[in-house]
């Protein structure tokens, strides 16, 4: 069998890596007439690759035992010279109107080997080879088809759907153009009557509605099939009696009205996009305009070493770019991928490897970003970070912070797991609490490692310093406390203090509270050193130091090794008074935490009905421990309605987080409330950073900022300070745009909407 005909024979994946290299964001597109830039898709794994790493591919392939991939179609696609500018991404509020093969001419040749077989030159071909290609061309690329998964809302079958039978009658075939215009693209298939009629006009799809005509002078006909983005894998049906979107959930009835009118959905391959696809290219499409507080145009910076390159939105990627941003690109010091090394010579499916996409990510933002004077697309890295996570695989909108405390701990355990040290690890410091009871004043240490320091914010609406909203967060605060000494619940107070600094502290303001029980981000200005470029002063942070146990001065509290539960004397009498049973009241007294006659009541009546409220009492060994809580956060959350006991869980298992307290119980109404202690595994702590306070002094280097009354919604920028000629600047990278970022409206963002700092180590 010759070449050719193996092309022919080829099974063409609905989904196809065309989109970039797999090694780098080499595309296939030229904007200057030449056909300089291309991607061969290679025929064996239908991944892409410039020419540069084409050779690359084939030394991997050609290690491993299926043999070497030596089959290619190389494909370029080249700017028309009768289209106006550039639309890959738009800098200004427009909207693309034309569709890619009217803004490039596609250019194609048949490689395998080293040899050309065939290309679009080549003359007298068999028409099914023009066909695969243009199949290849027209199937989708899998950036495209990630990021409209990821935007999948949900689709249901409608009462006419669940109500439609086949027609009756031998199978017919279907027409090639509309039946009242003889449009020949946006077509869409009455299941009904096989009616074909063109769709509504659209951004830059042709369209007059006869489909929706045709409804309209046929009610009973409400089920209309798209033919241009049918596939195995995609299908737009839609409702016109409903006015939505729907789907067959009986694949079966849904094969049977396809193939009525001849149609196996096996052997096709989408035209054309899905409405889901043609929704997200649009909201893509917006953009922001940056200027000046005079309205002038800020100065733009190039792709190159000292600022790196911009990184496109992929339709509410902002978080994730901004955090990117940041931390390869000098927030974080010292932090770098540079260890990673080279892209490894066992991995053949680069583009869905977490490894090859980081190095791929690396060189263009570091080794070679002056090649990218547009940025890049990290879509397939995305798609890797992201992975089975509900959230950041999915095209919403996330919490920046919430996202660098993912990906680092992702890298931490799949990347950095096996270099000989871990850059994580630069803002990774140890604190160290304090409890002691105020009855007996004997003290308590314990210590954990953080990633970053939240602090809360006042509140109210005045400039508030970060110095004394971290003074306030190590100040003490009075906690409800079982003291092992006292044998009962004491006031206590805990404080707290750095074991370990960083080499770079990450600070985030909590700037979330509840407004009618909604979190709601609030835009209270901060003010912090270094702000200003010009300002020197720094973060000083030695006197927040904890120095530990002194044996000489203190007694510490015994570990709780054993926690018999007694219940309260008092209490258990007032309740037999009033005619429970003894295991009764042990049972409620027990599952409140000896908290009190009306919550133990409260659990009685609501257990009333319990087969087992009077047996004996097994209560559950290794439970109950000393638990601490602020009681006037326990009596606001109360006052919100909700049940003391989750109250009083949530409070000890978010150590006092209130925001993150009330979301867990909306989130456990049906949990018990019991505490379970779980048997710690002994391990040495590990210790990070230094521990001389005298040198635990900070400058402002980076800040993420948000805008918007939600991190779930709105737009997130990085600020990083950079060397510009021979001053210090902030840049501003607000997605693929690198600008410089001096005005007075920059500084007041970075005062009211800075959502993470970084500050370096003097």
């Amino acid at each position: 069998m010759s070449v050719i005909d193996d092309f022919i024979n080829l099974q063409i994946p609905s989904v196809i890596f065309k989109d970039d290299c797999g090694y780098c964001y080499e595309t296939m597109y030229n904007d200057d007439f030449t056909t300089s830039h291309c991607l061969n898709v290679c025929l064996h794994c239908f991944q892409s690759f410039c020419p540069e790493h084409t050779t690359l591919h084939r030394r991997v392939t050609g290690a491993g035992s299926n043999g070497c991939h030596d089959f290619y179609l190389k494909l370029s696609k080249v700017k028309k010279a009768d289209v106006g500018e550039p639309t890959e991404k738009k800098l200004k509020l427009e909207i693309n109107e034309k569709s890619e093969d009217e803004v490039y001419d596609s250019y194609w040749s048949l490689i395998k080997g080293t040899s050309s077989i065939a290309d679009n030159q080549t003359q007298g071909l068999d028409p099914k080879v023009t066909n695969k290609v243009k199949n290849i061309l027209q199937a989708r690329s899998s950036n495209f088809q990630q990021m409209a998964n990821s935007w999948q809302l949900e689709v249901k079958a409608c009462e006419h759907v669940k109500s439609f039978t086949v027609s009756a009658g031998a199978a017919q075939d279907v027409g090639k153009n509309c039946a009242d215009c003889d449009l020949g693209n946006n077509l869409w298939l009455c299941l009904h009557c096989g009616h074909l009629g063109c769709g509504r006009q659209q951004v830059g799809i042709e369209g007059h509605s006869h489909a929706l005509a045709h409804f309209q002078q046929h009610p009973d006909h409400p089920l209309a099939v798209k033919l241009g983005s049918l596939s195995q894998s995609s299908a737009d049906v839609y409702c016109y009696a409903c006015d939505d979107e729907v789907h067959f959930d009986d694949s079966k009835v849904w094969v049977q009205a396809l193939a009525h009118w001849n149609i196996d959905i096996g052997d096709r391959v989408a035209q054309e996009k899905t409405l889901m696809e043609l929704q997200l290219e649009q909201n893509m499409n917006w953009d922001f305009q940056m200027v000046d507080s005079q309205g002038h145009d800020l100065q733009h910076l190039p792709s190159s070493a000292e600022f790196g390159c911009g990184l496109l939105n992929l339709g509410n990627s902002c978080y994730m770019n901004s955090v990117l941003q940041v931390l390869v690109n000098g927030g974080v010091f010292t932090w770098s991928l540079k260890e990673l090394g080279d892209f490894p010579a066992d991995v053949v499916y680069v583009s869905s490897n977490l490894k090859c996409q980081l190095l791929k990510l690396r060189n263009a933002m570091t080794v070679e970003p002056a090649k990218y004077s547009q940025g890049v697309k990290p879509t397939t890295f995305k798609r890797c970070i992201g992975g089975r996570h509900e959230e950041f695989s999915s095209g919403r909108q996330q919490d920046a912070l919430e996202f660098f405390s993912y990906f680092t701990n992702l890298l931490d355990k799949r990347v950095f797991n096996e270099t000989s040290s871990n850059p994580n690890d630069l803002f990774r410091f140890n604190v160290q609490d304090r409890l002691e009871c105020t009855k007996c004043h004997s003290v308590k240490y314990s210590s954990q490692s953080y990633d970053y320091l939240q602090v809360p914010l006042s509140e109210n609406d005045e400039p508030q310093e970060l110095s004394e909203r971290i003074s306030s967060y190590f100040a003490g605060e009075d906690v409800s406390f079982k003291c092992p000494y006292c044998k009962e619940m004491v006031t206590a107070v805990k404080s707290s203090g750095f074991q370990s600094f960083p080499k770079t502290l990450v600070v985030s303001p909590t700037r979330i509270k509840l407004v009618n029980w909604m979190p709601v981000k609030n835009s209270q200005e901060v003010l912090l050193p270094g702000i200003e470029t010009a300002d020197t002063s720094t973060l000083q942070l030695g006197a927040f130091k904890s120095h530990g146990f002194d044996s000489e001065k203190e007694r510490l509290l015994p570990e709780n090794e054993t926690n018999e539960f007694k219940p309260n004397v008092q209490c258990v009498a007032d309740l037999l008074e009033m005619g429970f049973t003894e295991n009764a009241a042990t049972k409620a007294l027990f599952y409140t935490n000896n908290s009190g006659m009306e919550d133990a009541m409260n659990w009685l009546f609501s257990h009333v009905e319990d087969p087992d409220l009077n047996e004996p009492a097994v209560l559950p060994t290794n439970t109950y421990e000393a638990e601490m809580y602020n009681p006037q956060e326990l009596e606001d959350m109360v006052s919100m309605g909700l049940d003391p006991q989750l109250c009083r869980k949530a409070l000890i298992l978010n150590q006092g987080n209130v925001t993150a307290s009330v979301e867990w119980v909306f989130n456990n109404l049906d949990d018990d409330g019991l505490i379970v202690k779980e048997t710690p595994v002994k391990k040495e702590d590990q210790m990070y950073g230094f521990s001389d306070e005298s040198l635990a002094n900070y400058s402002l280097k980076a800040v993420i900022c948000h805008k918007g009354s939600s991190v779930q919604s709105g737009h997130y920028v990085a600020f990083i300070k950079k060397q510009v000629g021979e001053q210090t600047k902030w840049v501003l990278y607000n997605d693929e745009k690198m600008v410089v970022a001096e005005d007075p409206m920059n500084i007041q963002e970075l005062k009211k909407n800075g959502y993470i700092y970084f500050f370096n180590r003097c």
